[in-house]
């Protein structure tokens, strides 16, 4: 990390700097964020069970890569969004963002010319949608899906009774997640889709892997499901919580997408209206708070919007909401802890072309063994 590149939480102010872009002189940006903050206080706890569960299923390398991912901080996203819900939970949160990043960076890092590696990656995704329809891992899969099968184990215990319509809608949006991420895989950072704004929206909403988080939190808070899994206006406020996402995400991790060649909305700006990147980002931070402020607003208007449904469900649509906060207020947070967004000086990617490539070759073995 240098000092002329950070993200600062100070209450509602998230100031993000930038002094890793060589043709920009160091400049700041400004957010708001007003939205409940807080850290379970069992974090410690989080943090040894998730480092242990991704020992334990192997889905890292040892060395460097393991420093890195401690580095990360998996556990401090969990314990701020789950900060007075049950242990259990949080620690099964935090396995999902372990899975989340190390199955990305299979995915970021361009080996395209290479077939083994073109093929490895189908199949990751081909087994990860098989046992989101109801198959079970062996030993004979890559570490990353016997890992994604424990995951999955847990949150059924975790959707138990009632709240299974909550497994349902997870493991539909984490099959929108994993086919949107071999589609980025293909068409790399250079195409149309991440030179224009709408394009790449289209794909990020599937990539960002945030609604299947939300669905998780819901489970966890025990909502049921049935009042504001299809309601309109509920889902607007799932847009625009997404949006969010992408904004903070974009933001934090702008120097780090410089550096690997990666896709940002902040490069798909320039590119739209003829922006300098200073402007671009600007833009993006005025974006971002307006994404909030009609989060806000929808809210204060729900119970005119829903009228009966509001007065029947009032309990309910408020602890939804509620989970949209925490998830976007925890990752505004964790962005500024992680140093995967304040690290520079290093590669903060979970798997490198060298596991990826004996990953490919071991998979293939395996595969003709079978």
């Amino acid at each position: 990390m240098t000092e002329d590149n950070f993200v600062l939480v100070d209450g509602a102010s998230v100031v993000f700097r930038y002094g890793c872009l060589h043709q920009e002189p160091p400049f700041e940006v400004e957010i708001h964020c007003p939205l409940a903050a807080g850290l379970h206080q069992d974090h410690e706890e989080i943090l040894e069970q998730h480092r242990a569960w991704a020992r334990g299923f192997g889905i890292l390398p040892h060395g460097d890569t393991y420093d890195r991912y401690c580095d990360t901080r998996f556990d401090l996203i969990s314990a701020y969004q789950y900060y007075d819900l049950p242990l259990e939970a949080a620690v099964t949160a935090a396995h999902l963002m372990t899975w989340f990043f190390v199955f990305d960076d299979v995915m970021d890092i361009s080996l395209s010319p290479e077939q083994d590696i073109r093929s490895y990656r189908k199949r990751l995704c081909e087994r990860h949608l098989e046992l989101l329809g109801g198959a079970t891992a062996s030993q004979n899969d890559p570490p990353v899906i016997v890992a994604f099968g424990d995951f999955l184990q847990r949150v059924h215990r975790l959707c138990d009774g009632d709240l299974h319509p909550w497994y349902g809608r997870m493991a539909h949006h984490l099959r929108e997640y994993v086919m949107g991420t071999h589609w980025e895989s293909l068409i790399g950072p250079t195409t149309a889709a991440n030179s224009n704004t709408a394009l790449y929206l289209q794909v990020r909403h599937m990539t960002v892997g945030v609604a299947p988080c939300l669905d998780l939190m819901a489970a966890a808070k025990r909502i049921p499901p049935e009042a504001v899994i299809t309601d309109p206006f509920i889902r607007r406020m799932e847009r625009l919580a997404i949006n969010y996402s992408i904004w903070i995400n974009d933001l934090a991790g702008l120097c780090r997408d410089v550096r690997q060649g990666l896709g940002n909305v902040i490069f798909t700006l320039q590119q739209d209206h003829s922006l300098g990147i200073a402007d671009a980002v600007r833009t993006v931070a005025r974006q971002c708070d307006g994404e909030l402020d009609a989060f806000l607003e929808v809210e204060r208007q729900l119970p005119l919007l829903l009228g009966d449904a509001f007065a029947r469900n009032a309990s309910a649509y408020a602890a939804y909401v509620d989970v949209l906060k925490r998830w976007m207020r925890g990752l505004v947070d964790w962005s500024a802890r992680s140093a995967r967004y304040r690290r520079f000086d290093v590669d903060m990617a979970l798997q490198d072309k060298t596991s990826i490539r004996q990953a490919s070759r071991q998979y293939r073995s395996g595969a003709a063994s079978k």
